[in-house]
């Protein structure tokens, strides 16, 4: 009989010589009518910025808790966070960032509930304890040093106190024992970093290269540094406790957590120092311009050696998808686009502009030469540089810039060797109040053609990003601009696809079946062809953000989204929807008109019934996955959004380094007795069949 008729399109049928197999083409999934299959939708918010009345002006891991409370309450099935992992390298505000881990095993000290620690605090301490947490609790944003340096002084006084009983802890010396192949030299790391204040470790003065049988040294209980190994060592353990609590409560509850990975490592890591072999130390990764910075990203982290990596089969990315799979459910990989090419630059520079694809097929001279092209290094590889430019660029104070270049014969112009790259300028003005001299500087150290990269003993070459928006494009003759906007198109449009797929079919296949989590993808800039017929063949759900369409339309509309899909209105590097109502009047109007189908002008603000409809769009679709930022929620009732808009945005991918410090501005306390509101959400859920 009849079980059931799949909804959709026809399917495909293999002729077959066994007359009792049908061999069906599938795409991951079936559209069964009266079979349910699995939609969510869930909040997305940084453990930092969770605020209840516990905290210590920071969300701690115990905090997810109550926000699960609240989703159960509101119907939501899934919790998504941002990484997790140590940052601290320096202590201060910089540290703030979420993405340049000093570990990608180890958790943030910040995440640590004081109050839930197997030790009670000394009794001493609890007055100047709590008066400190309440000073913190009041602020609209994380004070990250105040905070960081808080908890620092109390669990320092508590494992002073319990050292004792701590080392004779078994389930202690389990956790040492389970992890140690990661937690040894993390331990190291940090006492190392502490004693000489720095996580460079090409600036200590012991253990410079990391040397495993004299790093365990500093576990045996003679050495002077065993107290403050096994300090770091005990944090984690705690840490681990209290994560791994809040996330058996969470799944008590039925709600999901997902994770976020990290695409790199930051240049002073446990990992660059204890496997140098596995990145690129001598280069940078970064992200090409894209829609939120003209100039692209530099994150100023080290490469993948992918042929070194490949060696033993990817081990380090599994054990870290292995390690990461005891709290999470699902993941979702930061810039997935790494995974089939980088973008990165020479150390020489600082702007994300100088860079290049890697691995990509460069242009050779050869190429130059079959296109007739009057190759010339210093013309197009070099800063061009004119008395037009100069005056464009510097304008009355064009004499200053006179100062760090010499001329030519033909009156062109060329940077002194001393500040011949942006690295070189931005060192020497680093205590430079004139930001902005500098930076025209630096800009104009950009005004090249083409980069350049040693490949198999022969220099090849790449087009500059947007070459044909450079003053040095704007002097070329016509024949050369054809010839180069031609190569320029070719480059980044077509030749590499092939390169591409085969990168990732060769790394992911075997990444991913390491673990059981399910696996999104952040698939937003630029996306080359390959990216969508790769992450639909291995199943990988890709992210859709409604203002940041991949195709050439003004929004993406999220009623649209099949299956494999994470629907959102923003994430945590866009503004909120309220911020981006204010940014463009008359982008905002086309939005309101033709996405939001309303008649006549667009409100100076984004209404709670505007924000509301939003949610809706992204709620009723097929996607598998909806899920919003805290703060978008917040916006459909006018009495919970933010009275302060400023504050609201998580980070700015055009400001690095940038302060992480986002809270709630209420506590999660206070949500809980929003019963209306609490409800509305969960009706919109069991409407759109996602509960």
């Amino acid at each position: 009989k009849v079980i059931d008729v799949e909804s959709g399109p026809n399917r495909l049928v293999y002729p077959n010589s066994n007359k009792e197999v049908l061999h069906i083409v599938s795409d991951h999934y079936f559209k069964f009518k009266s079979y349910q299959m699995y939609h969510d939708a869930g909040v997305a918010v940084p453990v930092f910025s969770l605020r209840t009345e516990d905290g210590f002006g920071v969300g701690e891991f115990p905090d997810l808790k109550k926000l699960a409370d609240w989703n159960k309450a509101t119907g939501l099935g899934i919790i998504q966070i941002l990484p997790i992992n140590d940052t601290t390298a320096n202590y201060t505000w910089t540290d703030s960032y979420p993405y340049a881990a000093v570990s990608v095993y180890a958790l943030h000290p910040q995440y640590l509930s004081l109050e839930k620690l197997d030790y009670v605090l000394p009794k001493n301490l609890v007055e100047e304890y709590n008066a400190q947490k309440d000073e913190l609790n009041t602020l609209n944003l994380i004070d990250y040093e105040k905070m960081i340096s808080g908890k620092w002084k109390f669990i320092k006084q508590v494992f002073e106190e319990q050292k004792e009983n701590i080392f004779k802890d078994r389930n202690f010396k389990k956790f040492i024992k389970d992890n140690e192949t990661w937690l040894v030299p993390y331990s190291a790391f940090c006492v190392l970093r502490d004693k000489y204040k720095t996580p460079n470790f090409g600036e200590w003065k012991t253990h410079k290269k990391y040397i495993a049988g004299k790093i365990s040294q500093l576990f045996t209980i003679k050495n002077k540094d065993y107290e403050a190994v096994m300090l770091h060592s005990w944090v984690q353990f705690q840490l681990h406790k209290q994560l791994k609590d809040a996330v058996d409560y969470m799944h008590g509850l039925g709600i999901s957590i997902k994770g976020d990975l990290p695409i790199g490592i930051y240049r002073y890591s446990v990992e660059a120092w204890t496997e140098p072999e596995l990145f690129g130390m001598d280069f940078q990764a970064g992200a090409p311009p894209d829609q939120f910075t003209d100039l692209g990203q530099n994150w100023e982290f080290p490469t993948y050696n992918w042929e070194a990596m490949k060696n033993d089969g990817y081990q380090w990315w599994k054990n870290r998808f292995k390690a990461l799979e005891q709290y999470f459910d699902a993941m979702r990989i930061d810039h997935i686009l790494g995974f089939f090419r980088i973008w990165r630059m020479p150390i020489s520079a600082t702007q994300g502009i100088l860079g290049y694809f890697y691995p990509a097929v460069p242009i050779t001279e050869d190429e130059f030469k079959k296109l007739h092209l009057p190759f010339d290094f210093n013309r197009y590889c070099k800063p061009f540089i004119n008395d037009e430019i100069l005056n464009k660029y510097f304008g009355e104070n064009k004499d200053n810039a006179l100062e760090y270049l010499d001329i030519n014969s033909d009156q062109t112009y060329y940077f002194k060797p001393q500040f011949d790259t942006q690295r070189k300028i931005s060192n020497h003005f680093k205590n430079d109040e004139n930001t902005e001299f500098t930076e025209q500087l630096i800009s104009l150290a950009a005004n090249v053609l083409f980069l350049t990269e040693e490949k198999d003993r022969e220099t090849v070459y790449h087009p500059r990003f947007n070459i044909y928006k450079t003053e040095s494009y704007q002097f070329l003759s016509d024949g050369e601009k054809r010839i180069i906007y031609n190569l320029y198109h070719d480059y980044f449009f077509k030749r590499q696809d092939g390169l591409w797929y085969a990168q990732a079919m060769e790394k992911l296949p075997v990444i991913l079946n390491a673990t059981e989590m399910l696996i999104c993808g952040e698939d937003l800039g630029l996306v080359p062809d390959c990216v969508p017929v790769v992450m639909d063949e291995l199943a990988i759900i890709a992210l859709k953000v409604q203002r940041m369409p991949s195709e050439n339309i003004p929004f993406y509309n999220p009623k649209i989204a099949d299956y494999m899909n994470v629907v959102t209105a923003s994430s945590h590097d866009s503004s909120t929807l309220r911020q981006w109502w204010k940014e463009d009047s008359a982008l905002t109007q086309k939005y309101y008109n033709q996405q939001l189908n309303q008649y006549g002008e667009a409100p100076e603000n984004l209404m709670p019934d505007l924000a509301e409809i939003i949610i809706k769009q992204h709620l009723y679709n097929d996607a598998m996955l909806a899920i919003f930022p805290i703060q978008e929620f917040l916006a459909t009732e006018e009495t919970l959004s933010n009275p302060n808009l400023d504050i609201e945005r998580i980070n700015n991918p055009a400001v690095f380094p940038h302060y992480w410090r986002y809270r709630m501005h209420l506590n999660i306390e206070e949500l809980h007795k929003a019963e209306n509101f609490n409800e509305k959400i969960k009706k919109w859920i069991e409407d759109s069949g996602r509960l």
